[in-house]
């Protein structure tokens, strides 16, 4: 029996240590820097803590409590479509993890999924070697490890959702050749529509690569048009078979990408290097990434210099046909250009430059590497010629001489680093000119190059990432129980539906991770409608993210935020990121408290739909004056004079400039510093002479990098980033109290654009507000798909919602379906007769039945070619 066990473990070893070989690496890592649940740092950086770890929050909630959140939530800003979320963030298999660990529990679930998806990789890449016969078996497990801890994978180590491409990718190009060569396998397209569903944006990418490696093969292999002809048509029918299968996820979200990234396109391409292509070659270098590489970076590459030379090695071969070389070759170069030259970096990117993490195919030039070295290795006894020997002492001495001169125009380059990286490329060349010919020599040999590739590659994991800081656990629990314990309360408290505001936020995607609708979201598929109307209404949007930070008595009412969440000490670690001003909290009524936070009811709210008059359909897009817009909205839906205002411009009592030269006319002055090397500021007086509330309107010059805003002396609370004018609460109920608001240069001159103080006529605003709810949707049931109620309806108006327009609503009337349309280019409206009527609305995500058709056909394709197969 033990003699079994020993047979068997020599002969799987190269899998199971290709698994164990990158989690015990990455471990010892994360060991050594006190990640979670091995101490108070952890894992979350930049967007895995600032968006996806409440995604994967999310994924318990709708997964075990609210599975219709698959379709559609309300939780995504003021609402939207789900099924281009699941697939962009959460259908990889890994995540059926996070099923198992609650929400305190969370980051250990994070690592845990981290770590099987680097062993995962190095497995899959194990078995592509082991499965091809390509490299010396002892080395399979190095190279493994090289594949699952490359340069790409490490620098993007916070994207987790994309790591599933270096389990998936491996495995899809073993079955494509074994597709080619035996002409029966189905598990390509099985594997191929795995990755897809997993995410689908690196799918995308894949397929690219995948037209490229058919090429090569047959370039390579295929020396008949006959052969050529039937290799083509098994490609194209597999991978279609293989899209088809994904086709219940594929068609939904190209639905949902028509509403949202597919509406940024770059209509416009420059055929131009976007740089110096040398450039690429110091990514090569140990360490070479740091936090400055994420937003606008070069290529991650680097897989270590025994891959880099068997690439090398593979072009002087002599047993290496021409014409496999040349297909190589062109691939290669095809490649290459595509990390420098702007249509082809395009292309990859779906015809979308990246916002950050540039160049984000460039795993498949790693793999591309990886495996025509490994391709070299295969045909040789890891002996170098001496042309290939002249070849690799040229460009890797080249290589290193470049970074070495060039080291101080690239901030993540270092002299230790540099002498590191030549220092193990001379043990790997040794390595490699040893003697071999014998069996203990080639042990020894293989051992020796098994522990450089492993050191080198751990060594550049270790460099790359202590160039990032971390989350420490705290940052992260506080504030998530401080808004658990809110989120909590309300849902004991009121089980009807509403919106909840915030005043403070760990991060925008609050809302998704409590399951409370709370009007900020960050996303890549975030559907354009909704950064263009938050823009409109004076609140921070942008092309992926909106925030709703502090409302107007207006758009509180017409959105129906029914509770305002706030900081009860902003100095609290637990509400960290204040985001907004409580003044408005001052007419609401106080509901709830915890050391940390305080709950406000606000009691002037509508409902998610009203009747409205249909002037509303008139209203017209207006970026930049959220005043006049939201004049214009609470007049159209209340049928009120086109006249009638509710905010007046109010005067300063006095201004005061320091260092700066003085301006009589403050809106749209660009103001100047007199001496540029000494602080300025402008100070902006203002005595409240009613008990209205009073704002102050932002537009784009006064961001946080160009000017910090002080109200009284402390820090004026807003959300500091945004591309439209915004509109910011000061004061409310202070009738008689004087307010300073100081601004504080940060550059040489500050843009005062839109820069007006308002005071709004509460009282006329209260007595609109009163006239709307008098006709709102009574709702009796709702879910994350399905909203139903009860509205008695006037004459000549008609209902009214604040759901996002999209395609998938279905509108029934006492039964009967009604077409609805858009209004303000936002939100969902129809027609509903006078009297009392039952309203029901239902999501569907369009094309899903389609999808849901072309996945089930695809299968009963795949079953019948399984059965003519075996039978």
């Amino acid at each position: 029996m033990i003699a079994d066990i020993k047979k068997k473990l020599h002969n799987t070893y190269p899998y199971w240590l290709s698994f164990l070989l990158p989690v015990g690496l990455m471990l010892a890592y994360f060991i050594s820097r006190s990640m979670y649940p091995f101490g108070s740092s952890s894992l979350l950086t930049v967007d895995l803590g600032q968006q996806y770890i409440d995604f994967f929050a999310f994924y318990r909630h709708a997964l075990l409590h609210s599975p219709t959140s698959l379709f559609y939530s309300f939780s995504k800003a003021i609402g939207g479509n789900m099924l281009g979320e699941w697939a962009y963030y959460l259908l990889s298999p890994f995540n059926l993890i996070f099923l198992f660990f609650p929400d305190k529990q969370l980051l250990t679930g994070v690592m845990l999924v981290t770590l099987l998806k680097y062993g995962c990789a190095g497995l899959s890449f194990a078995y592509l070697l082991s499965r091809l016969q390509l490299g010396r078996r002892p080395l399979i497990p190095a190279f493994a490890t090289c594949y699952a801890l490359m340069g790409w994978g490490i620098a993007n180590q916070l994207n987790l959702l994309w790591l599933d491409v270096l389990v998936f990718l491996p495995l899809v190009i073993t079955y494509l050749i074994l597709l080619l060569q035996e002409k029966q396998h189905l598990a390509y397209s099985l594997w191929l529509a795995l990755l897809i569903i997993s995410n689908y944006y690196m799918g995308y990418m894949v397929c690219i690569f995948l037209v490229l490696f058919f090429a090569w093969y047959e370039l390579t292999y295929t020396h008949h048009w006959q052969k050529l002809a039937r290799d083509l048509w098994l490609f194209t029918s597999r991978s279609l078979l293989g899209a088809g299968l994904a086709g219940v996820i594929l068609l939904p979200t190209l639905y949902s990408l028509t509403t949202s990234k597919g509406t940024y396109t770059e209509t416009t391409i420059h055929w131009t290097l976007e740089y110096q292509p040398l450039k690429m070659i110091t990514k090569f270098i140990i360490g070479a990434f740091n936090f400055n590489q994420m937003p606008k970076g070069l290529p991650n590459l680097f897989v270590g210099s025994c891959a880099l030379f068997g690439f090398i090695l593979y072009f002087c071969l002599r047993h290496i046909s021409w014409r496999e070389k040349l297909a190589t070759g062109l691939v290669s170069t095809f490649l290459i250009l595509s990390l420098c030259f702007e249509p082809l970096d395009l292309l990859w990117h779906g015809m979308q430059f990246p916002v950050w993490y540039p160049y984000r195919f460039s795993y498949l030039v790693s793999f591309w590497i990886i495996f025509i070295a490994c391709r070299a290795f295969s045909q040789t006894q890891l002996n170098l010629t001496w042309s290939a020997s002249a070849l690799i002492i040229i460009l890797y001495g080249g290589m290193i001489a470049y970074t070495w001169l060039h080291k101080a125009k690239f901030d993540y380059l270092t002299a230790s680093n540099i002498i590191i990286t030549g220092l193990l490329g001379v043990v790997t060349l040794m390595i490699l000119w040893l003697d071999n010919h014998s069996q203990p020599l080639d042990r020894i040999k293989c051992g020796l190059l098994f522990l450089v590739m492993v050191v080198e590659i751990f060594v550049n994991a270790t460099n790359s990432l202590k160039n990032i800081s971390y989350l420490s656990v705290q940052d992260y629990t506080l504030p998530s129980t401080a808004l658990k314990a809110d989120s909590t309360y309300l849902h004991h408290h009121d089980s009807s539906w509403y919106r909840v505001a915030q005043t403070y936020e760990r991060t925008k995607n609050d809302g998704l991770a409590q399951n409370l609708n709370a009007g900020s979201y960050f996303s890549s598929a975030l559907e354009k409608n909704i950064p263009d109307f938050y823009g409109q209404i004076g609140q921070p949007d942008g092309d992926n993210y909106v925030a709703y930070t502090g409302g107007t008595a207006i758009t509180d009412a017409l959105m129906d935020y029914k509770y305002y969440l706030t900081p009860q000490d902003v100095t609290s670690k637990a509400v960290a990121n204040v985001t907004g001003e409580n003044v408005r909290v001052q007419s609401m009524l106080p509901l709830y408290g915890t050391k940390d936070t305080l709950i406000y009811k606000n009691s002037l709210t509508t409902s998610i739909a009203y009747a409205a008059s249909p002037l509303i359909k008139k209203i017209q897009t207006l970026y930049n004056n959220p005043v006049a817009y939201q004049t214009n909205w609470l007049n159209a839906v209340s049928a009120s004079m086109p006249s009638t205002t509710y905010f007046t411009a109010a005067n300063f009592d006095l201004v005061s400039f320091t260092n700066v030269k003085e301006q009589t006319t403050l809106t749209g002055a660009n103001l100047t510093k007199i001496t540029a090397d000494k602080a300025a500021q402008v100070n902006f007086r203002f005595k409240a002479r009613t008990n209205n509330t009073y704002y102050i309107t932002l537009g784009s010059g006064l961001d946080k990098d160009n000017v910090d805003l002080y109200l009284n002396g402390h820090p004026l609370r807003y959300y500091s980033t945004f591309r439209h004018t915004v509109i910011v609460p000061l004061a409310s109920r202070a009738k008689g109290q004087t307010f300073t608001l100081s601004a504080h240069f940060k550059k040489n001159s500050l843009w005062l654009n839109d820069f007006v103080l308002y005071q709004m006529n509460d009282s006329l605003v209260n007595q609109k507000i009163k006239q709307v709810q008098k006709h709102t949707l009574h709702i009796q049931q709702h879910n994350a798909h399905q909203i139903m109620g009860t509205i008695a309806m006037p004459a000549g108006k008609i209902l009214t919602t604040t759901i996002p327009y999209d395609k998938g609503w279905h509108i029934q009337v006492d039964g009967k379906k009604v077409t609805p349309y858009q209004v303000q280019n936002a939100f969902l409206a129809f027609n509903v007769a006078p009297g009392k009527h039952r309203i029901t609305m239902t999501y569907w995500p369009p094309l899903l039945g389609v999808g849901l058709l072309v996945t089930i056909t695809s299968l009963v394709i795949t079953s019948y070619l399984y059965w003519r197969r075996t039978h």
